[in-house]
């Protein structure tokens, strides 16, 4: 018998703020990238991948990529539904899809990508798995075949 695997995904809730908007009336590109922070720290609490859980296993894990793909814009008032998805990978990375779309409408707003690395709380990478994040893997079923 085949175990089914666990697709872990949170969606946080961002109303957007007057201070967060442009001359032209729509979300500044780079209060997007907080919206992702946002989810990804919601996700963290969620599912118990925090950055004070990784901190207190002995790493850190930066962002080291972040791709973003500008579908539509967003505007003061409007309430936005930031998806992320944890993505399976290999080695010492933490892999995150987030889709944004507006909830009045569903129009779909951004796609993202996001990718941190574990390091030692020294700043070395750490090319392996730390130890603590296998068993995590483990606990939710996300295994790679």
């Amino acid at each position: 018998m085949k175990v089914e695997e666990t697709t872990l995904r949170y969606t946080q809730r961002i109303i957007v703020r007057f201070s967060e908007v442009d001359s032209v009336r729509t979300v500044w590109h780079g209060h997007y990238v907080q919206y992702l922070e946002d989810a990804r720290e919601a996700f963290g609490r969620e599912y118990g991948l925090g950055y004070m859980t990784i901190f207190e296993n002995g790493f850190f894990a930066p962002v080291y990529e972040l791709n973003l793909h500008y579908r539509h814009v967003a505007t003061v008032n409007d309430i936005l539904n930031v998806e992320i998805t944890y993505c399976k990978s290999i080695g010492g990375k933490i892999v995150f899809h987030y889709i944004v779309t507006r909830e009045s409408d569903a129009e779909l707003i951004l796609t993202a990508e996001s990718v941190q690395l574990f390091t030692t709380q020294d700043g070395e990478f750490c090319p392996e798995e730390p130890e603590f994040y296998k068993k995590w893997k483990e606990h939710w079923n996300v295994r790679l075949a």
